[in-house]
Order: C-alpha cells, then structure tokens, then sequence
C-alpha cells in the first residue's frame, strides 16, 4: 500500500505531462493543417492573382479575393501572448493577404492605372511570401 502511495503521484505528473505534450501536438498538427490548406489555395488563385487580364473581370477579381479572404481568415488570432502553434507558418497567412492584395492591383493594372514598378514590387512580396510559406510546410512535413 505503501509503495502505491509513493508511485501515484508520479504517475500522476507522467499523465499530466503526456497530455500536455499531446495537446501541443495536437495544436502543431492543427497548424500544420491550416498551412497546408492555405498553401493549396494559394497555388489554385494566386497564378490567376498576378494577371491583370484574368482580374480584369469583376466576378473573378471578386472570387478570388473571396477564396483568399475566406482562407486567411481561417487563421488564429493570438492576442495574450500565449504560445502559438502557428506561428511558424505565418508566412502563409500573409502570403494570403499578400495574393488578395496583389488581385486587386492586377485589376487596377488591367484597367492601366497602377505603376508597373509598384505591381512588380508587389508580386515580388508576394513570391516571396510563398516560397516561405512552401519551406515552412517541408520543414513540418519533415519532421513529422
């Protein structure tokens, strides 16, 4: 009885601590998840994003900062301070943001009222932010 009163407490802390850590993990799966989601959207709408011929048409500028929009609001929002699983795939949430933002300049530059400096600087982010976002999603991938 004696013995019993001396290995409960420990198994106690084991279960607890085993839970905690299926818990991040559970939170770092959900991320990952989230990520390779946004990441999918990206690649259907952002070719289209970058063309101003394609986003020259109401419907389809507004469809697809619509699947854009819709995705990146997905996306959690940590206001405490408080560990965040996500963090290191926020580059696919601004990726998003940047693709919606990059829609609506390809339809200003359809009608010919934008910069092709600015535009090009704009999808040169926008590039940018998605190969990080694709090497976030390897990296998790790999390590999995």
């Amino acid at each position: 009885m004696v013995s019993v009163m001396r290995i409960l407490p420990t198994l106690l802390l084991l279960s607890a601590s085993m839970l905690v850590h299926a818990q991040a993990t559970r939170g770092e799966q959900d991320a990952l998840a989230l990520a390779i989601k946004s990441q999918q959207i990206l690649n259907e709408y952002s070719v289209g994003a970058v063309e101003p011929e394609a986003m020259k048409y109401a419907q389809r500028l507004k469809l697809t900062k619509a699947a854009l929009d819709g995705q990146h609001k997905q996306w959690p929002t940590v206001a405490d301070g408080s560990p965040d699983p996500s963090d290191r795939f926020r580059a696919c949430k601004s990726a998003l943001e940047q693709a919606s933002a990059v829609a609506g300049l390809s339809g200003m530059k359809a009608t010919r009222t934008l910069d092709d400096q600015v535009f090009h600087a704009e999808k040169g982010k926008l590039q940018t932010l998605r190969s990080a976002c694709d090497e976030a999603v390897k990296r998790a991938g790999l390590q999995r």
